[in-house]
């Protein structure tokens, strides 16, 4: 079967994108997601991958030429499979910390270790999929992805009670399917429909759910904290026993907001869990550049409450943290920061070319990718097979692709209903 491939909308403000050379030749066998042809936007140079597996039978915008989004550049032939050595490799699986292995076997059952697996591997799929769907130009606006984070989300969202809440960031894919979203509510309001879970009017940056206990996803860096500090000060009002966990980057740690909202926090003692997921950029900038003292858990000391620094692409050493942290917040000891040392693949939203990363920092961050750590500890050490792991990965993928093909067809909002749910409207 032919399928044209399209220009995704890669161009920061709407200008053309200049193709500057095509990395296959007509002929050539790909691999879906291998490098295809290098562009040049208002932004910089950077790759487009293949869209499918298969074989690249034409060239249609050819090296100099601009091109805008949209408009078709290749025709492909689409393949189930290719030839073995062609195309890019899967990384090689990393075992985690072998002390982690006795302590881990005694604590957990089997059913639990392959729901933490089911959930990570369901948010790398989910979200390499709507890579996919953004560069077949099918998913409007853009996305921002935590491939590489996936610890982060399962092992806090684990740790936590069905009756506590999270606040999110604009890349909150992740926290939204650890917290309990489906994929099927989620892929709907990406693709802007009235079933998503807020009714296609927030998008990929606002994902939530307050009958699942998630703020929709705050854009502003830092400003899920403040909020976060007032909804655990009305926890300990109310005398409940619940607690919030709020996600934000590194970046968020230079920002007015994350210095007020963990103030008020120790002084009120309040039950909320502060997740900085250190990646080690805000945006392209890394930390090393905005701050002289690097570890952000340290910054809890001086407000007067406990910081700990924890391997975030460890599943089970994140689950840990967060579960003493959430105990601790539920016997009236006040917030805690966690700083969960992650690393995203890729870029800072779908049009970042990632160049700031040097190689041998990002080879190194692979090496220690969560959901190849998890998936070799198991079959290593818990006595789960290898083909139960494939289970998994199929029945995610095939879950997955059952709800595109829902979400493509999803009812879109009427333009005449854009005044409803909303506070106030003028007269």
């Amino acid at each position: 079967m032919e399928l044209q491939m399209k220009m995704p909308d890669l161009a920061t403000t709407g200008s053309d994108i200049r193709v500057v050379r095509w990395l296959a030749d007509p002929g050539q066998s790909l691999r879906r997601g291998q490098p295809l042809l290098e562009i040049e936007t208002d932004k910089a140079v950077s790759q487009v991958e293949s869209i499918v597996t298969g074989v690249l039978k034409e060239i249609r915008a050819l090296p100099d030429r601009m091109v805008s989004a949209g408009e078709v550049i290749a025709v492909l032939e689409v393949m189930a499979s290719v030839p073995e050595g062609t195309g890019a490799k899967s990384p090689e699986p990393v075992a985690l910390r072998s002390a982690d292995a006795g302590t881990s076997l005694a604590r957990y059952k089997r059913t639990f270790l392959m729901a933490l697996y089911e959930r990570v591997v369901l948010i790398r799929e989910f979200e390499e999929r709507v890579k996919f769907l953004f560069l077949e130009g099918a998913m409007p606006g853009t996305i921002h992805q935590c491939q590489g984070q996936e610890a982060t989300a399962v092992g806090v969202c684990a740790a936590l009670k069905p009756e506590d809440w999270i606040t999110s960031t604009f890349r909150g894919h992740g926290h939204a399917l650890a917290k309990g979203l489906s994929v099927q509510e989620l892929l709907d309001e990406l693709f802007g429909a009235t079933t998503g879970c807020c009714k296609g009017r927030g998008g990929s940056m606002h994902v939530g759910s307050l009958q699942k206990g998630m703020v929709p996803g705050i854009a502003i860096v830092a400003g899920g904290i403040p909020l976060a500090a007032g909804m655990a000060l009305a926890f300990k009002m109310q005398k409940s026993s619940q607690v919030v966990a709020c996600f934000f980057g590194d970046g968020a740690v230079a920002e007015g907001a994350f210095h007020e909202g963990i103030n008020m926090a120790s002084l009120w003692k309040v039950p909320v869990i502060f997740v900085c997921e250190n990646n080690l950029y805000g945006a392209s900038t890394h930390i090393s550049k905005v701050m002289k003292h690097t570890c952000v858990a340290d910054r809890a000391a001086h407000y007067g409450f406990r910081g700990q620094t924890v391997d975030g692409n460890d599943v089970l050493a994140v689950f840990e943290a967060t579960r003493k942290a959430a105990a601790e917040c539920r016997s009236g000891n006040g917030p805690v920061l966690l700083e969960l040392l992650t690393y995203r693949r890729t870029g800072h939203s779908r049009r970042d070319t990632c160049q700031y990363q040097p190689g041998d920092e990002r080879e190194a961050w692979f090496q220690r990718d969560p959901l190849h750590r998890f998936a070799t500890w198991l079959t290593e050490h818990a006595g789960i097979s290898s083909a139960d792991l494939a289970t998994v990965k199929n029945s995610a993928q095939s879950q997955i692709e059952e709800a595109v093909q829902k979400a493509r067809q999803a009812p879109l909002p009427d333009p005449r209903d854009i005044g409803q749910g909303i506070f106030s409207q003028a007269r």
